[in-house]
């Protein structure tokens, strides 16, 4: 067993849940933050203040590592997060460069799994903090940003640590919590068939994987954002009929899609947004760094006689907080009584074909995609078969009440990235800061064109903007 090392008093090596597992071999799952900073940052108290962050935030400190089928995230050394600063030449540089930051894999067994990109300027700069899926969701991004702030802003500020990060697993699900029927039913059965023909994948096979992904697929995003007398608007005319901003929201890009694809097919009908779950522990998460997200879906049936308000009520009665907290926990559950392995192995079975017959991973997966009576394989290729699975998910971390002032510096604006899938049409990214709505959306060109998507967004935006002047 490797060695536990104690870290800001705190012991860090544990074994990843099924949940964080499901991102770590997977190409395209990593996070990204953009906050907006005016001002001049000083490139050297940065550095300061990524050190700090360090002790404030263990996991920042972390890597991985297998044990037999078990795969361990642990630090036994302070890492360097990376800091690489470029000149700010222009307000969305930053998207070209998180895209050409998905191209370089994270050293997945050294470490670290976070790295910060800094477009600079005298007047104004843009931090992009990078991250992978399996240590963070959103909020964990957003919390440091504003952590990262904090400290640049109060330079002999002490570091206030954390205390350590509640885990997620069964002991940590509320008691009224349980498994679906179905996965009661069945995880038992699926379990069994997997061990007949389970294959563990390292992080050569990782790499292969990541290489041919993105080569084949290419990542684009675009930026929507309201004003802030429109998005007090949104609010304001969501409180009169009753709904968050958030169906609202979704709603709204869901129609947009469903007018744009004129045959409406089956897929637009599912919608997905993620869940918070750090409040819905038995130990809650707070501002802890770390992967605290669920997520509900739901069905949206489109039809030319829908009224927005209408068709927004209803999924807002499907989407209360009750409903959304059992779902995203049920799903958690759900998760946890898989085999580990099992998660990891599906992301080779819908992409390993793309590796090329030159890689010394090549025979390995091919023999694995082979075996037809592999219940993984059976399971993913159920579900790839019909194309699309998802019309969109997003995430919305809401407003985020944070200050706007720190020290000299102003934090103008934050923007979420959270990536994309070529099995879902569209993934938004929601945030609100200093009452501005920005929304990115991504997507992957070879499934939907950026022509398209912003077909999308412009039709979603003229169905807002009609919502709000109530026509």
């Amino acid at each position: 067993m490797l060695e536990e090392i104690e870290l800001n008093n705190q012991y860090f090596k544990r074994k990843l849940n099924q949940r964080e597992r499901t991102h770590s071999k997977v190409p395209n799952s990593n996070i990204s933050m953009i906050a907006t900073i005016l001002g001049n940052v000083s490139i050297d108290e940065l550095k300061k203040v990524i050190k700090k962050m360090q002790q404030r935030h263990p996991i920042l400190n972390t890597y991985l590592k297998h044990e037999e089928k078990a795969l361990f995230l642990l630090a036994n050394k302070i890492l360097e997060i990376p800091l690489k600063v470029i000149k700010r030449i222009s307000d969305d540089q930053w998207r070209d460069e998180i895209i050409q930051q998905h191209k370089i894999p994270f050293e997945m067994e050294q470490g670290p799994l976070i790295r910060l990109i800094l477009l600079h300027s005298p007047d104004i700069s843009d931090l992009i903090i990078f991250c992978q899926h399996t240590i963070c969701d959103g909020m964990s991004l957003a919390y440091l940003a504003r952590d990262i702030m904090v400290y640049l802003g109060d330079p002999q500020k002490k570091v206030e640590l954390l205390p350590p990060a509640p885990l997620v697993n069964e002991d940590n699900i509320p008691s009224d919590i349980k498994p679906s029927l179905v996965m009661r039913i069945f995880s038992k059965t699926i379990n069994k068939k997997w061990e007949k023909s389970e294959l563990l994948f390292n992080y050569d096979d990782f790499y292969a994987l990541h290489d041919v992904y993105w080569n084949n697929y290419t990542y684009k995003a675009h930026l929507y954002e309201l004003s802030k007398e429109d998005t007090e608007a949104l609010v304001m005319a969501c409180h009169k009929k009753g709904v968050t901003v958030n169906t609202a929201l979704m709603i709204a890009f869901a129609i947009a899609q469903n007018q744009i694809n004129p045959e409406s097919p089956k897929y637009l009908q599912n919608i997905s947004f993620a869940v918070n779950l750090r409040d819905l522990l038995n130990n809650p998460a707070g501002e802890q760094f770390g992967f605290f997200a669920g997520g509900m879906q739901l069905n949206f049936k489109y039809s030319d006689q829908n009224d927005f308000w209408e068709a927004t009520k209803k999924i807002h009665l499907k989407t209360t907080p009750n409903k959304a907290r059992k779902q995203a926990l049920v799903g958690t559950l759900n998760a946890l009584a898989l085999s580990p392995t099992l998660y990891e192995a599906q992301i080779f079975t819908a992409f390993g074909a793309l590796i090329l017959s030159t890689s010394k991973s090549y025979n390995k997966i091919q023999a694995f995609l082979s075996d037809k009576k592999n219940i993984v394989n059976k399971i993913v290729e159920k579900k790839i078969s019909k194309g699309f699975a998802m019309a969109q998910i997003m995430t919305n971390l809401g407003i985020t009440g944070f200050p706007e002032k720190y020290g000299d510096l102003f934090l103008k604006n934050l923007i979420l990235m959270p990536s994309c899938s070529p099995y879902t049409e569209l993934v938004l990214g929601v945030v609100t800061h200093r009452g501005t709505l920005s929304i990115t959306l991504n997507h992957m060109e070879e499934s939907i064109s950026s022509e398209k998507i912003l077909k999308i967004r412009d039709r979603a935006n003229q169905i807002l903007m009609e919502a709000i002047k109530g026509k």
